[in-house]
């Protein structure tokens, strides 16, 4: 039987698929081999097809697969085909007739369909299920004379494996390595890149670059097939000559980097044969940029797609930011050229709603769209994308330049550095390849999502720092940079649009930026996505896409928020050009797609420091709720100081805090990630610590103070003798724990003498989490008491209160649903679950109690200090698991309920929160009910289930 199971091959199911076709009303089916590899040839309803059979799941096979069904397809002169794919477990199937049979009749399979212009890609249903398909589906469009292309995520497969296996061949020197990037310090230094890392992107730029050529070979075909080689005989040779031709049109930007050297002839074949088949020019709205970012090996993406903007998010924000057809459009980070290509396709839309003649594409992209990026390889990206755009319509030059962007200025075309075929700083190339030098001058749109790069990343050693550092300040990102170029460029009511991170929104280190946009431009949108985690692809950092004017703001000025509510991947054009009429037309608006909010710009400005509290939701029905639950406190409560706050101590150097800390293990939450810990302490307050290889060591009270590594696991308020230990001096078992922990650094100079004086410094008995991830199991509560001070990590926040009993009644504000629903509005949103509580935040709130309140809010203490508070989402709902679950998994079933339909249930929140909350209401005298309370929980579950699931892509 084994032996049997094992001999299973593509050919052993022939017989059932000979049978099924017939059945299906084939005839003259037959067997027949091309180069000893055998297919299937049948006629179905008048047309004769070719079938190929695979066994296989792997993406590998599926490219082999499709590249041998194009050769047998060239060979047979058969132009109908079909590719069937049958999955790895198909191979335990009995070798008789009736269990293969039955086998291809209920087996889910993919088979990909190519039917002249009617190209298709079936995926989990029965090949009978298919031929039926074929026969409802695709015989119609062949006889409307339709078309249909093959789904871009199938190309983009095929594409990315081949370059995957390309990258393993391609072999570079020190110069083409040189020729492809500007300078390898540059990516080296941005990306944190190490030497073998390097080479790794230089592989992929190299394949991708022969990928892109030969791409753009096949589209620049239509208007020139006598450049094209005979695909029967493609090397190098043919290849070569034929991008000669090409570069004597023009084009130089993408045909005259020469890599054909360093690429395999197998790849060079291979990848000629897969573009030629796919007839890729049918997907050119996201060609060739679109492609390179698919294609992208997921080792490499997180060093080349930190700055791609989404097509979808490009397009929404030229519809927002450009209004006619003859702006002059500038982005100035133009990275592959997404944002410029949707500009040039809002420009065509607006031309032809002119009723203007024609296509300009000449005009648009040699004088009225300008680029720039530090990277090369980013300008042959954008060249060949605007190029694609009208492929037929030979450009003379582009106005897409190379260098550090932030040195440009309007009215100068300043030189740069030249690499090869990539054009100089505000200089092009001729067709003769002379030199095109265009005047950089003020446009009416500066389009742009620029480098989220940090001051501390190295990068003022490549792009200038200084120019913009007295407007921007020394501590924001180069973005906050680049606002101040756009500012430059900008004509006198000119837009700009641009994708930024959310920081701008709060803080201190973008407050230059942000007091900038708002009182010397006028913001129109803020745009803020809660489907997704960025308007940009990969990215590390949460953005938005602010659209503003050159010009101050009238009084009455009205700033539009927006959450964008649906998944960017899946809009199509018709919903981008809806959701930005509703944008431009709508002032207050709730949808499952959008939501709307319009706010003077005296209230923004009123809250410049965190403007969080206009967009740090994700359904501004939750806004509503939040807002006014905590507004009903704005009188009995005050603002605490930002001053009031201090961060713990911070051990450094770096693995210091594996011989530092003795954690207590009070629950296992809050070992997991301790070196050393212990149970209980011996009669004399020393104990026995011990490492999670149950190494001991004995410590000595004397050698230890009071501390708390981390807040995670605290159940109960008081955490008065619950709390862990650091060393304060050099203890004896201390050599015994650095081997162990594999410290070897030699400790900096008086480090004993500045720990104890730092521990000192933050000995405290009112302690607050410093980052919390409020959806974690192991989050309870937010604010702790001990009557023990003690000297805490920087995993907390130290809270400066040397009155115990203030101390306690703010432990209780800040435990409350008070600062709950403050915190779901002002709460930061850069990376992901892991929120900083920073100090200015908390200062936002209304949280100080009154000296009246304070007596009140102790007794509160008093009665709770020991009750124990399940996990924060629990408090909130003890079925938050099954909910939140339940509700992502209907999303991913593309169930039809609504927005929360599931969380439509009531809500149990746990007894303790309820009365606990209740019970801070009544100290404060404001008037709260349970069923008040029960709305804000339940809003508090729904943000906390929409932005949990959020992860970077």
């Amino acid at each position: 039987m084994a032996v049997a199971r094992a001999g299973v091959t593509e050919r052993t199911f022939y017989p059932p698929l000979l049978k099924v076709i017939s059945d299906k009303g084939g005839s003259g089916v037959q067997e027949v081999s091309y180069n000893s590899f055998p297919d299937i040839v049948f006629n179905f309803r008048g047309r004769p097809w070719i079938l190929s059979v695979k066994i296989g799941e792997s993406l590998a096979l599926l490219k082999d697969a499709f590249l041998q069904y194009l050769r047998h397809k060239q060979e047979s002169r058969i132009e109908q085909g079909l590719l069937l794919i049958l999955p790895e477990a198909i191979r335990r199937v009995r070798a008789n007739e009736q269990a293969l049979l039955d086998a291809i009749l209920n087996t889910s399979v993919s088979v990909i369909v190519d039917a002249g212009d009617v190209k298709e890609e079936y995926r989990d249903r029965p090949f009978p299920v298919v031929l039926d398909r074929i026969r409802d589906e695709i015989y119609p469009l062949l006889e409307k004379r339709g078309s249909r292309y093959y789904p871009l995520q199938l190309v983009v497969d095929l594409l990315k494996t081949q370059v995957a296996e390309a990258m393993r061949g391609v072999k570079l020197e020190e110069k083409e390595i040189l020729n492809i990037i500007t300078d390898k310090k540059l990516l080296t230094d941005l990306g944190h890149l190490q030497p073998n890392e390097l080479q790794g992107v230089t592989r992929f730029l190299a394949a991708y670059i022969v990928l892109s050529q030969i791409l753009f070979l096949r589209l620049f075909r239509a208007s020139h097939p006598d450049i094209v080689p005979d695909p029967r005989r493609i090397d190098r040779s043919h290849l070569r000559k034929a991008f000669r031709k090409v570069l004597d049109i023009n084009y130089r930007d993408i045909f005259e980097l020469e890599v054909l050297d360093a690429v395999e002839d197998k790849y060079i074949h291979d990848t000629f044969d897969l573009i030629w088949g796919l007839e890729i020019e049918r997907v050119r709205y996201e060609l060739p940029g679109r492609i390179f970012h698919q294609l992208m090996p997921s080792e490499i993406r997180k060093v080349m797609a930190a700055f791609y903007t989404r097509p979808q998010a490009a397009e929404l924000l030229a519809r927002l930011a450009i209004d006619e057809s003859g702006e002059e459009i500038f982005d100035p980070a133009c990275g592959s050229g997404t944002i410029l290509v949707s500009a040039y396709r809002r420009k065509v839309e607006l031309f032809r709603s002119e009723s203007k003649g024609g296509l300009p594409h000449k005009r648009f992209c040699e004088d009225e769209i300008l680029g720039s990026d530090i990277m090369p390889f980013a300008v042959h990206l954008t060249a060949a994308n605007l190029s694609a755009m009208a492929i037929e319509e030979t450009l003379a030059h582009t106005q897409i330049s190379h260098g550090d962007s932030i040195k440009l200025a309007p009215g100068t075309a300043s030189a740069g550095l030249q690499m090869g075929m990539f054009p100089i700083v505000g200089k092009g190339k001729r067709r003769t390849g002379d030199q095109h030098t265009f005047l950089l001058k003020k446009v009416d749109a500066v389009l742009m999502n620029p480098p989220f790069t940090k001051v501390e990343r190295g990068i003022k050693n490549f792009v200038d720092m200084e120019k913009f550092k007295p407007l921007a300040g020394g501590e924001v990102g180069l973005w906050g940079h680049f606002v101040f170029l756009a500012a430059e460029f900008l004509k006198e009511n000119g837009t700009c649009g641009a994708v930024i991170p959310i920081n701008v929104l709060r803080g201190r280190e973008s407050a230059n930026v942000r007091d900038f946009l708002f009182q010397e431009w006028t913001v129109k949108y803020v745009l803020k996505p809660t489907f997704n985690y960025a308007f940009s692809e990969w990215a590390e950092y949460r953005d938005v896409i602010i659209v503003a004017k050159n010009q101050r703001p009238p009084r009455d000025h009205l700033v539009k928020f927006a959450l964008v509510k649906t998944n960017l991947r899946t809009l199509t054009d018709e919903a981008i050009d809806g959701l930005a009429a509703s944008i431009k037309t709508e002032t207050v608006l709730r949808s499952d797609s959008i939501d709307i909010d319009s706010h003077p710009l005296s209230e923004v400005l009123a809250r410049k420091m965190n403007m969080m509290w206009f967009c740090g939701v994700t359904d501004f029905r939750h806004r509503e709720t939040l807002v006014a639950f905590a507004e009903k406190f704005k009188d009995a409560l005050g603002h605490l100081s930002a001053t009031y706050f201090r961060e713990g101590y911070r051990p450094v150097p770096k693995g210091v805090s594996q011989f530092l800390f003795f954690t207590r293990a009070v629950t296992s939450a809050r070992t997991d990630e301790a070196f050393m810990s212990f149970d209980t302490e011996n009669s004399g307050g020393g104990f026995r610590a011990k490492t999670h290889a149950n190494t001991y060591y004995e410590i000595d009270k004397d050698e230890v103070v009071p501390t708390v590594r981390t807040l995670i696991g605290y159940e109960t308020m008081d955490i008065t003798g619950l709390h862990d230990y650091i060393s304060h001096d050099s203890y004896g078992e201390l050599t015994r724990v650095q081997r162990a922990c594999g410290f070897t650094t030699a400790l900096p100079k008086h480090f004993w003498t500045k720990a104890q004086r730092e521990l000192n410094a933050v000995k405290t008995s009112v302690l607050m989490c410093h980052r919390i991830n409020p959806y974690a199991p192991s989050t309870n509560l937010i604010a702790f008491f001990s009557d023990v001070p003690i000297s805490p990590s920087n995993q907390a926040n130290v809270i400066l209160e040397t009155d115990p009993a203030r101390g306690r009644a703010i432990v209780c504000l800040l435990n409350s649903a008070i600062f709950l629903a403050q915190f779901f509005l002002l709460k930061e949103e850069s990376t992901g679950r892991l929120i900083n509580i920073r100090f200015y935040d908390v200062a936002e709130m209304f949280l100080k109690p009154s000296v009246a309140a304070v007596e009140k809010l102790q007794r509160v203490y008093e009665k709770f200090r020991l009750a124990k508070f399940p996990s924060l989402r629990e408090q909130m709902d003890e079925k938050f698991e099954f909910r939140y679950e339940e509700f992502w998994a209907g999303k991913k079933l593309n169930a039809q309920h609504r927005l929360f339909s599931v969380l439509d249930q009531d809500i149990a929140p746990a007894a303790v929160r309820m009365d606990f909350d209740l019970d801070i209401c009544r100290a404060l005298d404001i008037e709260v009910d349970e069923e008040a309370l029960r709305k804000v929980y339940g809003v508090i579950v729904k943000e906390m289930i929409m932005t949990r699931h959020l992860t970077k892509d």
